[in-house]
């Protein structure tokens, strides 16, 4: 018998992220606007998955999981959780849009002596790195929580091999 735990799931490249933001648009009568974010945890995250074809053991695995999690937050490690990039520091800092990392690295400096990291939201510091400065970033995201959304379709692809297609919406809890 064959067990598969979710996050040792491979997707297939077809898999995709959305990423946006809650915001309340107020559109007055005299043609001004005004933007406002829309509360705390504006970011939203969905995933659109596809596993690559799973033997049906597995496949039912990941479908008895999913099915016993109904409504409740699923921690997930989603793919490309490792990231590699490069950015300039501005004015001593330097924010990375990301948040909830689990490890950062600068190439070429260390921390605490040439930079603090803020890793809950992403912000680093320059303690000796001169503004304009471009740096490579290493980091890792935590795992998140996310709810099972809209539901799975298992598509038998042989007699013993199925895909489960699925989406996961963040949440914050």
């Amino acid at each position: 018998m064959t067990y598969m735990a979710f996050d040792d799931i491979k997707l297939d490249l077809s898999s995709s992220v959305r990423r946006n933001q809650r915001i309340q648009r107020v559109q007055f009568g005299d043609g001004y606007s005004q933007v406002l974010t829309d509360g705390l945890n504006i970011e939203q995250e969905i995933w659109d998955c596809k596993t690559i074809p799973l033997t049906n053991e597995e496949a039912f695995s990941i479908e008895s999981f999913l099915l016993s999690k109904k409504g409740q937050a699923i921690t997930w490690t989603p793919p490309f959780n490792t990231k590699t990039f490069s950015r300039p520091f501005e004015s001593g800092q330097l924010l990375l849009g990301y948040t909830n990392i689990s490890s950062l690295q600068l190439t070429g400096y260390t921390r605490p002596s040439d930079y603090t990291a803020n890793f809950a939201t992403g912000l680093l510091t320059s303690v000796t790195i001169a503004n304009g400065t471009v740096v490579e970033i290493q980091l890792t995201l935590a795992s998140r929580t996310f709810l099972l959304g809209n539901g799975l379709t298992i598509t038998p692809v042989s007699p013993t091999y199925a895909t489960i297609q699925f989406e996961m919406r963040r949440v914050y809890v």
